[in-house]
């Protein structure tokens, strides 16, 4: 997985201003890679867009695959919202109440009900506690456990 370089020209008095290292090779309009593959012609030249930082192939949008080096082009954007995707959190095993070392879930604190807790489960890197709903809340939404943040902030 690769993150782009983005460059920008802009002309005013035959002077070439750039976002990134002005290389003579950028500086002329040209086509880009998915534009070439379809056989996009004289649409598809643009100065500036998104460089492979392996191969320098130009693309326009992303994500894309780059067709000649076949790495994974991707923006800083698009990688922080699939994280939790590239690395879930593991699924917490289920207990028995005689097998609890506290009465309440550590997440929202609330004491453990026979009837309203049925399910109760605990997180096997830092051992703690949750009701069914903050186990839903920790894997569904925030897909951190609170307890392992807190132990590594203590560390």
């Amino acid at each position: 997985m690769g993150f782009p370089k983005y460059r920008t020209y802009t002309t005013s008095n035959a002077n070439i201003s750039t976002t990134s290292s002005n290389s003579a090779k950028h500086e002329k309009a040209s086509m880009c890679m998915c534009h070439l593959e379809q056989r996009g012609g004289i649409n598809g030249f643009s100065i500036g867009d998104y460089f492979c930082p392996t191969c320098e192939s130009k693309y326009w949008e992303l994500p894309t695959e780059c067709s000649i080096c076949h790495l994974t082009l991707v923006s800083a954007p698009h990688l922080a919202r699939s994280y939790h995707f590239l690395f879930p959190i593991e699924q917490f095993i289920e207990v028995t109440r005689d097998e609890l070392p506290s009465q309440k879930c550590f997440a929202c604190q609330h004491a453990f009900d026979e009837q309203k807790h049925k399910s109760i489960f605990k997180c096997t890197s830092c051992n703690n506690i949750f009701c069914f709903e903050c186990d839903l809340f920790i894997h569904g939404t925030i897909f951190t456990c609170p307890g392992c943040i807190r132990y590594a902030q203590l560390k």
